[in-house]
């Protein structure tokens, strides 16, 4: 179940693991990384592909929390295979060591983050996720899966809204994506919830009470963080945009629709998509659109071993000039310049 990727130009290894919905993932989960099943709650690893523990805690019906503690010995992407059905169904990841554990892809968009930079990714089930694994450092992950029902209770018991998200969660054709850096309060109440896992160690800290925290917390500030300094936006507006978000990333590598089409997509007038767009993001659709298109094509051409007229196809443009003037425009170079530059330092 282990593939060398053959698109790298190093040793690399292809690792699925699966979500966390029953006992037959978790045996699953101990056979791909050839590990040693202890119990229903915990895998060894001890052989040629890594070294460690990956344990599994169920809360109660509705939640269940896996943590890893593992050492790999090659370059590994871990993949996560969507289940296209099940969108209604999440997993909220932490990863505690950002150095050793990239987020790669998010349902197939490159994902770049900045080195050493901690976040919170929420997704659903749904969504094909990757990371690129670091070799012979500690990877240290915390994974929580949970249901829209759950995450309704919680709500309600810390007296919170949450009925816009999970009305537009069940609507909404494109699942849900959430991802925001952690504060430095949320990187200690992780910390601690892991270390409480991973060490049994449920009498010196509450962890069910921890994760209904991190969990409300997280959801609550991802509504509304980024509206809160502006008047007359509401939570449903906020989450329109969200979605609008959502569409731009899914056309980095294609053209991108019409304002008023993308609008239509999102049940929001043009000029209100623009106004609040704008409130959220600090810049319009279409820069912020384009800033994320440069960044994409930058990265391809430094990372990737591809032209500067395969990239200009990737990326939806059919005249290659256009490409070229574009990217000069928003780099100060061209994108020739750059790959040459990139090829003198290989």
């Amino acid at each position: 179940m282990i593939s060398t990727n053959q698109h790298l130009s190093t040793r690399h290894y292809s690792i699925p693991f699966p979500a966390m919905d029953c006992e037959q993932d978790f045996e699953q989960l101990a056979k791909v990384l050839n590990g040693e099943l202890r119990g229903s709650d915990e895998i060894l690893i001890s052989g040629g592909v890594a070294k460690g523990v990956v344990k599994k805690h169920r809360m109660e019906p509705g939640c269940c929390i896996r943590t890893w503690n593992v050492i790999f010995n090659h370059s590994i992407e871990l993949f996560k295979r969507g289940n296209r059905a099940d969108h209604k169904n999440f997993s909220i990841v932490f990863v505690m060591t950002p150095d050793a554990c990239r987020l790669k892809s998010v349902a197939g968009h490159e994902q770049y983050n900045q080195a050493e930079t901690r976040s919170t990714l929420m997704v659903a089930n749904s969504v094909d996720v990757l990371y690129d694994v670091a070799p012979y450092q500690p990877v240290q992950v915390l994974e929580i899966s949970t249901t829209t029902f759950w995450l309704a209770q919680q709500f309600q018991r810390a007296d919170l809204p949450l009925e816009n998200l999970l009305d537009r969660v069940r609507q909404q054709e494109h699942p849900l994506i959430l991802n925001h850096l952690c504060t430095a309060h949320v990187i200690t109440q992780v910390n601690m919830l892991f270390e409480a896992l991973m060490n049994s160690s449920r009498q010196a800290v509450s962890t069910d009470q921890l994760v209904r925290n991190l969990l409300v917390d997280f959801i609550n500030k991802s509504l509304n963080n980024r509206v809160s300094q502006a008047p007359g936006n509401s939570d449903a507006h906020f989450i329109k945009v969200m979605e609008a978000e959502a569409i731009l990333n899914a056309h980095l590598e294609a053209n991108l629709p019409s304002m008023n089409d993308i609008a239509q997509q999102v049940s929001l007038s043009e000029s209100t998509l623009k106004r609040h767009f704008k409130i959220i993001f600090g810049k319009s659709l279409y820069v912020y659109y384009l800033e994320k298109k440069m960044q994409l094509a930058k990265n391809l051409l430094q990372e990737q071993p591809i032209t500067v007229y395969q990239t200009a196809n990737r990326l939806g443009y059919e005249k290659v000039s256009n490409f070229i003037w574009i990217f000069k425009k928003h780099h100060g170079y061209s994108p020739g310049s750059l790959k040459k530059r990139n090829l003198t330092t290989v």
